[in-house]
C-alpha cells in the first residue's frame, strides 16, 4: 500500500527548497530581480571601489566598517595568527600530491579542531578571535595545498604583507604588484557571501547543532567542492579552450546548446539579470586585457555569451552570465592554474560562512527540516528462509 493511501500530505514541497525561507539574516542581501548584492546593506559595487579585504571582513564579521584601530587590531591579529601548525602542515606533505585543494584545507581544518582546544571552553566574547583563526589559517593550507601539489617547498607568511599579499606570495614565492593585489583583492571581497547558497547554508546547519567552527566551516568546504557550486569557473575555462579550437566561436556555443549542454557560467537560480559579480570581474578582466590581443578571452566570451543570450532569447528564456562566466579568465590572466579557482572562492567564502555562524549563534535553533515520504507502509516483514 502506498504511502498516500494512509496520509494526507497536503502540505507543499519543492526539490531543492527553492524558494524557501529556512532562516532570517542580516549578513547580505541578494536583490535577484534588479541584480544586486549588499553586505551588511552597502552595495557590493562601492566595495569593491574602495575597500580592502579586511575592512569587508570586519563589516561582514561585525556587522559594521571598522574604525582605524579596529582595523589596524584586525589586521594584526589575522598575520599573528595565520602561521599553521606544524602538525598540520605534515600531515598536508603526506596526502598524495595531487590532492585537490578544496579537500586538503577540509583536511587541515579537522586537523586544527583537533590540536585547537580552546573551543571546548570558548566564552561569546572570543568568537570573533576564533574565526579570524580559521579566516586566518585558510589561505595558509591552501597555499600549502598547492605548493605540494607542485613538488615545492612550502613558504610561511610574511609579517610586513597584508593578507592579500601574503596569499599570493605564499602561492608563487613572488611579492605581488599593486595590481595583482588589488585584482585578488576584489576578487575575494565580491564573494566573500552570498545569501543562502548551498555551502553557507551548510555551515549553518551544521553550525545549528553547536559542534565547533572548524567542523562547520569544514563541511561548507565540502559543499563548495562540487561542479554544481565552486567548480564553474574552472569549466568555463575549460570551455573556452574548447571554443579557440573549433575555429568558430558561434558555431561552436549554438552547437552547445542545440546539444542540450550547458553554457558554464550562464544562468543562476537567484538572479533573473545578470550577476553583479559578473560585472565587476568583466571589468576586471577588461583592465587586464591589452587593446593589442586579437583573440583575447575578452573577445571570446563576449562572443559566447551574445550567441548564448540571442539563443535563450529566441525561447523566451532570460539567461544572464553569472560570477563564474569571468571570473576565471580573470584568474587566467593573473596567471593562476585552474585548480587554485575554488580555493581563491573558499578562502574568500570562509568570511561570509564565519559571520553567519557569528550570526546565528545569537540565536541559535537546530536546522531540522521535513521531508515528503513517498515510499509505502506496512510492508510485511519476511522471515529470511522464506526470502
Amino acid at each position: 500500500m502506498n504511502q498516500q493511501d494512509s496520509f494526507k500530505q497536503s502540505d507543499e514541497f519543492k526539490r531543492g527548497m527553492q524558494d524557501i525561507i529556512v532562516d532570517t539574516t542580516s549578513v547580505s542581501f541578494v536583490d535577484g530581480v534588479n541584480g544586486r548584492l549588499f553586505y551588511r546593506g552597502i552595495n557590493i559595487a562601492e566595495l569593491a571601489a574602495h575597500a580592502t579585504f579586511e575592512e569587508t571582513a570586519w563589516l561582514l564579521l561585525s556587522g559594521k566598517l571598522p574604525t582605524k584601530s579596529k582595523l589596524e587590531g584586525f589586521q594584526w591579529g589575522l598575520r599573528n595568527m595565520s602561521r599553521t601548525q606544524e602538525k598540520v602542515l605534515r600531515i598536508i606533505e603526506e596526502m598524495p600530491q595531487h590532492s585537490h585543494p578544496l579537500f586538503v584545507l577540509q583536511t587541515g581544518l579537522s586537523a586544527l579542531a583537533c590540536i585547537d582546544r580552546s573551543e571546548e571552553y570558548l566564552e561569546e566574547d572570543n568568537y570573533i578571535e576564533n574565526v579570524m583563526r580559521i579566516i586566518a589559517q585558510s589561505p595558509v593550507i591552501l597555499s600549502a595545498a598547492y605548493r605540494h601539489y607542485l613538488g615545492v617547498p612550502l613558504l610561511e607568511p610574511r609579517s610586513d604583507l597584508s593578507f592579500v599579499e601574503n596569499f599570493i606570495y605564499m602561492l608563487f614565492g613572488k611579492i605581488p604588484t599593486k595590481n595583482q593585489t588589488r585584482c585578488m583583492e576584489i576578487a575575494l571581497i565580491i564573494q566573500m557571501d552570498h545569501g543562502f547558497n548551498s555551502s553557507t547554508f551548510t555551515a549553518r546547519a551544521v553550525a545549528s547543532t553547536l559542534t565547533n567552527f572548524y567542523s562547520a566551516t569544514s563541511a561548507a568546504v565540502g559543499a563548495l567542492s562540487g561542479s554544481l557550486h565552486g567548480g564553474a569557473s574552472e569549466l568555463v575555462v575549460e570551455m573556452l579552450k574548447n571554443a579557440k579550437n573549433s575555429n568558430d566561436i558561434e558555431k561552436y556555443t549554438r552547437d552547445l546548446l542545440h546539444s542540450g549542454a550547458k553554457i558554464m557560467g550562464m544562468g543562476h537560480r537567484v538572479y533573473k539579470t545578470i550577476d553583479p559579480r559578473a560585472i565587476i570581474f568583466r571589468d576586471l578582466l577588461t583592465q587586464l586585457t591589452s587593446k593589442d590581443e586579437k583573440e583575447s578571452d575578452l573577445k571570446l566570451l563576449t562572443r559566447i555569451e551574445i550567441e548564448a543570450r540571442k539563443y535563450f532569447e529566441e525561447k523566451m528564456m532570460p539567461v544572464f552570465a553569472n560570477v563564474d562566466f569571468w571570473s576565471g579568465a580573470v584568474y587566467k590572466k593573473l596567471g593562476i592554474h585552474p585548480i587554485l579557482y575554488p580555493a581563491i572562492f573558499a578562502a574568500a567564502r570562509m568570511v561570509g560562512w564565519c559571520a553567519h555562524i557569528l550570526e546565528l549563534r545569537q540565536n541559535n535553533k537546530l536546522y531540522r527540516p521535513t521531508s515528503h515520504y513517498i515510499g509505502e507502509v506496512n510492508i510485511p516483514y519476511i522471515p529470511l528462509e522464506q526470502r
